[in-house]
């Protein structure tokens, strides 16, 4: 029995495997480690490179951030692809499996980080040059927009039109969807039993329920701005702003 070209129970052990992987909490371990917090009290609460920059200063931050990008995404799709042989079908298996670990980590109750370093990182070893295209889109709307959410936004809608754009095999147009997809999700859905959520409850709108019209609010700053409110400031006090 096969799938895409593979076997069957390989390609579920690869799957089983990249998500265990992409599961280790990186940042949660190396703050637990230094500081003896849970990264998800401090901070934005997120479990991620970012996060861990502000928890424990920039270096050790970066070496959990450069983890993500340049093991935990990439060993998958290079075990899938250049060891196992699978193809590039398979190769985009094992990087959502590991994408999925690293957002919904078994090891967090099925909380974790947003997936931008570990989804990138898949990216990379995929098509290297289009990840220097996609951080450089990244960094650039942030200068632009002062907002790093609404930068990696706005990089994440444009990813599968730059892969199509580039002429690279369909199942990496495939995997640049599926990357924007999934981390639209997670911004949406948020970690479950999120200390900060529900904060601000916006004036009622004509014709809406107040509850309709605050949660489609909540979802639409979680969605650009990665927060339940705009003001960054007043979301990292635990403040709802009003």
């Amino acid at each position: 029995m096969e799938i895409l070209g593979a076997p069957f129970y390989g390609v579920l052990l690869l799957a089983l495997g990249a998500y265990l992987f992409g599961a280790i909490p990186t940042a949660y371990l190396a703050v637990r480690v230094r500081r003896g917090e849970d990264i998800r009290q401090i901070g934005s609460g997120n479990v991620g490179g970012a996060n861990a920059i502000q928890a424990m200063g920039r270096t050790a931050g970066l070496i959990v951030m450069a983890f993500d990008v340049f093991v935990k995404g990439p060993l998958p799709v290079i075990v899938a692809g250049s060891v196992l042989d699978y193809g590039k079908g398979i190769e985009v298996v094992g990087g959502c499996a590991a994408l999925v670990g690293h957002n919904w980590s078994v090891f967090l109750r099925f909380s974790g980080g947003r997936g931008l370093g570990t989804g990138s990182g898949v990216l990379f070893a995929m098509a290297w040059p289009i990840w220097f295209i996609f951080v450089g889109i990244g960094l650039i709307c942030w200068i632009i927009t002062r907002n790093s959410p609404v930068g990696w936004v706005i990089a994440l809608v444009l990813l599968p039109f730059i892969v199509v754009g580039f002429g690279l095999a369909q199942e990496y147009v495939i995997y640049a969807t599926l990357f924007t997809v999934i981390s639209a999700i997670k911004r949406v859905a948020s970690n479950p039993g999120d200390r900060r959520a529900s904060l601000e409850m916006p004036p009622e709108q004509p014709g809406e329920k107040p509850e309709t019209a605050s949660r489609l609010h909540i979802y639409w700053n979680r969605l650009i701005y990665d927060r339940d409110i705009k003001d960054r400031e007043a979301w990292l006090r635990g403040d709802p702003g009003r």
